[in-house]
């Protein structure tokens, strides 16, 4: 038994280590992100995004990976503060600060307007652009014979 644990120490580590992180990933994907009250991994969420729109404007890749990883560090100290909050008593679970439902700002019914095409063709800017793909004139980009240039 100990010349097993011996030769698979390193893998069983590395196991280890992985489905920690896994549960860890899982539970910053399924908690929200978004709330008014900027409860939760919120805060950490608009800080990442913030750092990564600004990284990116700069094309500086190590920068944007900070950021993530930065994010990462951000959610593990929001779980810390749940586990803290909740060993002295003051919530009644590890995870009642970042598992919870959202408030999310909501457009009252008499401000926001029904969908409509009339107000889509409105907001073009031409007629034309039914006609364009993403490389401009749908005509001009057809493929062309060899010999009949």
């Amino acid at each position: 038994m100990v010349e097993k644990i011996k030769e698979y120490w390193f893998g069983a580590l590395l196991f280890v280590f992985s489905a920690v992180f896994l549960v860890f990933v899982g539970i910053v994907a399924a908690a929200p992100h978004d709330d008014l009250k900027m409860r939760g991994f919120a805060p950490c969420t608009y800080q990442m995004v913030y750092d990564v729109n600004l990284y990116s404007t700069q094309s500086d890749v190590g920068g944007v990976l900070g950021a993530i990883a930065g994010s990462y560090v951000c959610y593990a100290s929001v779980m810390g503060e749940g586990v803290k909050l909740w060993l002295n008593g003051k919530q009644s679970t590890p995870w009642a600060n970042y598992f919870f439902k959202p408030e999310t700002f909501r457009v009252p019914e008499e401000m926001s307007e029904p969908f409509s095409e009339d107000l889509l063709k409105a907001n073009r800017l031409d007629d034309e652009d039914e006609e364009q793909d993403i490389f401009g004139n749908y005509q001009k980009n057809q493929t062309r014979e060899i010999g009949n240039e």
